[in-house]
């Protein structure tokens, strides 16, 4: 009866929004679900297919149907300033989504030692070809991190980072900001552009994306001396991220 899955859903609907089903928690199995609203198990497994397609739940192997976090992170500019001291356990992403009650973390996907394209040379003010050192890593939210709401890909001068925590295939505690500031290397302006496109098919499949668009974040960051630290790239699922520039000086 196709109604039924939908009033099946409905159901489903209201108990996460009141909290019976937390975020980061898993659905009834479908045999369950199936016995608790006396249906079949086709109708519970298609009332949950269609909150999956409006984003609600995700099937998590091993796991279940674990329901998504559907909170926004909501992202200041000014939460680099308290992450520049070495030894904090906590990155600005993990920090700000701390102090919203929300569980984030930054996983390493990959630290590839490479060549500078002509993007990276101009973003850098290095030689397209110059070695460079890629940093590609998940930002997520809920438990099991296992929710990727945005794909942080940093590029740095090779020759600069080398014998850093920066250089190795791990997570840096503390965040990049802080590990250059231990180098000696301290952060002091960041010129950030903030674009939205169509989101690109590989894109699409690591956020979970059901077309659309993304945000995409290009920051470079400098030292005093205008050298430039970083080129990093954000794509970020506007979902579940707000861009708050807070505390900009209005004059020079």
């Amino acid at each position: 009866m196709p109604a039924r899955y939908r009033q099946v859903a409905t159901e489903l609907r209201q108990a996460i929004s009141d909290g019976r089903y937390a975020p980061g928690t898993t659905l009834p199995a479908i045999t369950d679900l199936a016995a608790n609203y006396g249906v079949s198990k086709t109708t519970a497994s298609a009332a949950v297919q269609l909150l999956a397609a409006e984003g609600l739940v995700r099937p998590v192997r091993k796991l279940g149907t674990v329901v998504l976090e559907q909170r926004t992170v909501r992202v200041a500019f000014s939460r680099y300033a308290t992450v520049l001291t070495p030894g904090g356990n906590l990155g600005p992403w993990e920090t700000t989504c701390q102090q919203q009650g929300i569980s984030g973390q930054m996983i390493v996907v990959d630290v590839e030692h490479t060549q500078a394209d002509d993007r990276t040379a101009r973003a850098l003010g290095i030689t397209a070809g110059d070695p460079v050192i890629c940093r590609s890593r998940h930002a997520t939210i809920g438990r099991h991190g296992g929710q990727i709401v945005q794909l942080h890909t940093a590029y740095y001068p090779a020759a600069l980072i080398a014998g850093t925590p920066l250089s190795e295939d791990q997570k840096v505690t503390g965040g990049a900001y802080a590990a250059l500031a231990a180098a000696g290397m301290t952060p002091v302006t960041a010129d950030e552009t903030v674009t939205t496109r169509p989101a690109e098919p590989d894109e699409a499949a690591e956020l979970h994306l059901h077309g659309g668009t993304v945000l995409v974040i290009d920051r470079i960051t400098r030292d005093r001396a205008g050298r430039a630290l970083e080129s990093l790239r954000v794509v970020a699922d506007p979902a579940h991220t707000t861009l708050v520039y807070d505390n900009l000086p209005l004059t020079r």
